[in-house]
Order: C-alpha cells, then structure tokens, then sequence
C-alpha cells in the first residue's frame, strides 16, 4: 500500500480563508491556498493519489463532485470530515418500528411542549438520541465559525430548493456532527447565543430534508434537538419558527390537532413578530380546513394576511416566508375547504411571485393548482398545468414532491385524464 505524504498541519485547516473554502468544497481554492502557503501541486498529487496534472486542472476551476474523491482528499490531507460534510450518521431505518405511528407522533408533541414551556403538559417524555455526535472541532471557535455555518445553511437551503431533500439530507447531517462539536467548546459569551441559534438552524434543514424524504422519526429527532438549542440560547422568536416546522411534518402525516397544538404553542413566543404570527395563522387555517371548520380557517387566513403585511423586522431565518409562501399555504387552505376557483386564484398568485429557482416548491404549487382546475371542471387547463408539474416533480430527489402528486391523481382518476393517471403511478414507483 502506498504510504500517506502529510506535508501539512492542522493548523491550516482552522484559517479563516481555508474553512470558507472547505465548507463550499471549493478544492480549487483549497489547493491553491496550500501552494500560497509552500505546498507543490506535487506534493498534494502524492497525498491525495492523484496526477499532478489532476491537481493543476482542479486549481484551474474543475470542479470536485465525487463523493469518494473528497473522501480521498480529506484523508490524504488530514482535513476533518465534517469541514467538508463527508461523514455523517446513518439514519435509522424507517421501516423499524418499536411503536406505533401514534405513540411517537404523542410523544413528539409532549417532548416539544416540555422543551418550550419547561412543564409537561401532554405528558412525560423519556430521552431522546439527537441524531448525531460529536466529532473534533477547530482549535478556535468563534465568530467567523458561525459565519461559515450560516453560509453553508444558505447554500444547503438552495440545493434542496432546487433539487430536494434526498441531495441535502447527508450533507446536513455530516455537518452537524462537527456543528454539535463546537458547542461544548470555550466560546466567548457574545458568540455563544449566534452559534447555539446556527446550530439549531442546521437542525431545521435536517429536519426539513428528512421530511422531505417522508423519514418522520428523522425529521421529528432534528426538529426537537433545534428546539432545544434555542431554548438554550434564549431566542423565542426562533423557538416559534421551530414549532412550525416540527408542525409542518405533522400537518402532512397525522391528525391535524397534534399540528394545531404545535403552531399555537408558538403564539406566546411570536408577539413581537407579526411575520412569525403569519406563518402560524396560515398554518393553523389549514388545519381548520382539514376539520372542517369553515369559519375558523377563513378568520386564520385573514389575520394571516394581516400579520403578514404588518410593518415589522424579519430575521433572516424566516425571510423564506415570503408573500410565494403566504399564498402557496391560503390556496391549500381554499381547496380544503371546497372553494376551487379562491384556491386557483390564490395559487396562481403564488407562481407569479415564487423564483423560478425553487423547484420543489413550484412543483408543489403546480400540483395542486392543476388538482384543483381538474376538480372545478376546467379539463384542458388541468390537464395542461399537471404536465408543468410532473416535468418538475421528475427532476428532484424528493419522496413528499411525489407524495403531493396524489391528490392530483385522484383528481385526473375522475375525469379520465389516463396520462396523468399513469405518470403519477410511474413517479411514484
């Protein structure tokens, strides 16, 4: 076996311009820092087993996309997995079940109150494994440390945008096994509060990727751990962003008042932010719909609008709710309720204002806007946006895009659209 040339120090790894470069995967730079600093293309070709060729085309702006060539990289360098996203926990698997469905979904519910309001209010809940460990963190933990977790978060949030969770999910998680790492270190106290609330926002995108995936436990395991670090770190405002996206996994897959429990536990702690308080509104009007509870969900869909419009500074975390996202949640809430041609209309503006970039959340709205012209009995424009849909929803690694797909198959089913039919069955395979 070839033995490993190590010309370098681990020191180098912990500078600022390095850990940037690490955390896009950006090799190019990587290598070219490394020769800034006295390392030649072939001493990292003899590290890394590759050409020196190799090295010069990658400095050159080739880019890096094998999995197991950034492993090889990182081993042959000494670079920490997790500064690159590489190792990562293994889920577990969704197919073993040591309790039911319900069990779980009550226990969700009672460890995320307990966690908000300190008291058990829907019971007591036992310990639960966060879904990740500790790996070794940097020699210094500060400020630009938070600043590279929360580029990266931008970026992951882009990809899954673009094409789904399953591209996400083991990227976020090989990340957070560094990310938890650097919790337990010396940390000066005016960065302490920005890191804990990082962290937990890399929780929420690991959370949101598994739901994606329709890995529940997964999803529920990284919402709780995010709701705890911001417990821990003092910021309400993002433990009610929390309780909306552990709400969000439910709202999909049981009743909608353990949903309606978690979006209302959120109200206490959204007051001074009228944004926030629209984002649960909205929720929670899907809810009454889905009970059927008419008046409920129209009088949550107004205040939702109002809240929304109000004049109030947004966090960055919470800027993804956007007027596309407002009126993406009112139009599932009028096609709950029955009203087709409000939930066209509602759904329509959605598009108009939604990037073209986000694919998974066009696809949804795509979807459901061609389910609802096929249910009011506008045929060719259904059939026509269902198209638009399936195009998008077969590009991205996403379980909930083709999930979403079901309620227009049943749609297509009752008024003969076959080639849909068949379509959705074929993605869904």
């Amino acid at each position: 076996m070839q033995p490993q040339y190590r010309p370098f120090v681990s020191e180098r790894w912990e500078e600022p311009a390095m850990r940037d470069a690490l955390a896009r995967r950006d090799m190019g730079v990587v290598f070219r820092l490394l020769t800034e600093r006295g390392v030649t293309q072939q001493e990292i070709a003899a590290a890394t087993r590759q050409n020196q060729s190799e090295i010069s085309d990658i400095i050159g702006g080739r880019q890096v996309m094998a999995y197991d060539l950034l492993e090889r990289i990182a081993d042959g360098l000494g670079i920490p997995h997790g500064y690159l996203g590489l190792a990562y926990a293994e889920g577990r698997d969704p197919r073993t079940r040591d309790e039911g469905e319900t069990a779980k979904r009550a226990q969700f519910l009672a460890h995320a109150a307990e966690t908000v309001l300190g008291e058990p209010v829907f019971g007591k809940v036992g310990e639960r494994d966060r879904g990740s460990e500790p790996t070794p963190i940097p020699l210094r933990v500060g400020a630009a440390d938070v600043k590279i977790l929360n580029r990266l978060l931008d970026d992951l949030t882009d990809l899954e945008n673009q094409f789904g969770g399953g591209l996400v999910l083991p990227a976020v998680e090989g990340q957070l096994r560094w990310a938890r790492g650097l919790l337990g270190a010396t940390v000066r106290d005016a960065v302490r509060g920005t890191l804990f609330e990082a962290v937990a926002l890399l929780h929420r995108r690991a959370a949101s990727a598994a739901f994606d995936m329709r890995d529940l436990e997964r999803a529920r395991t990284h919402a709780l751990a995010a709701l705890q670090l911001a417990h821990e770190s003092g910021a309400p405002a993002l433990q009610a962003g929390l309780l909306y996206t552990a709400g969000r996994v439910e709202q999909y897959h049981g009743p909608p008042d353990v949903a309606l429990r978690l979006f209302q536990l959120g109200y206490p702690l959204s007051s001074d932010q009228p944004r926030l308080r629209a984002l649960l509104e909205v929720r929670e009007a899907r809810c009454y719909a889905a009970m059927s509870m008419r008046q409920e969900a129209q009088r949550s869909v107004a205040m939702a609008i109002e809240h929304f419009h109000a004049e109030s500074e947004v966090p960055a975390w919470l800027r993804f709710f956007d007027e596309s996202e407002l009126y993406a949640a009112i139009g599932l809430t009028w096609a709950g309720l029955g009203e087709h041609d409000k939930a066209v209309a509602a759904l329509r503006r959605s598009l108009r204002s939604r990037p073209a970039d986000q694919v998974l959340n066009r696809a949804f709205d795509l979807s459901e806007l061609a389910a609802c012209h096929l249910r009011g009995g506008d045929h060719n424009e259904g059939m026509k946006v269902a198209r638009q849909a399936l195009e998008l929803v077969a590009q991205l690694n996403s379980k909930r895009a083709r999930d979403r797909l079901v309620p227009l198959q049943r749609a297509a089913e009752r008024c003969g659209g076959q080639e849909i039919v068949d379509r959705v069955r074929e993605l869904r395979a």
